[in-house]
């Protein structure tokens, strides 16, 4: 309920990094790829490039101080006229694939 996730945040109880879904996406995919960083237009010019947003607060809903952790200023650069910034890659510890067999070496068929 947004309620309960509102105040968990709010009181410190909650980590939120706010990354829109395709960033996300390509996030993911550039760490399976071995790529460790990309530009993306996305959140360009915003509080998100700034580091504005706070991932977790502290108690009672402090910016400062212990337990707050703040999300760091994201690269920016300019290309064709257009801004972007430098989103770093997600790298999974494992990941999940659906098959219809597999074999003992991880060998699948879909």
């Amino acid at each position: 309920e947004n309620k309960k996730f509102e105040e968990l945040y709010l009181s410190g109880q909650l980590e939120v990094e706010l990354t829109p879904q395709g960033t996300l996406a390509e996030r993911l995919r550039a760490g399976g790829a071995g790529i460790p960083a990309f530009y993306t237009p996305t959140a360009a010019g915003t509080i998100i490039q700034d580091g504005g947003f706070p991932i977790r607060f502290g108690p009672n809903g402090a910016m400062e101080g212990e337990g707050v952790i703040k999300a760091h200023p994201r690269e920016a650069r300019e290309f064709n006229g257009r801004n972007y910034i430098l989103e770093e890659a997600i790298t999974g510890d494992f990941s999940l694939i659906k098959g219809w067999k597999a074999d003992t070496r991880g060998n699948l068929i879909f």
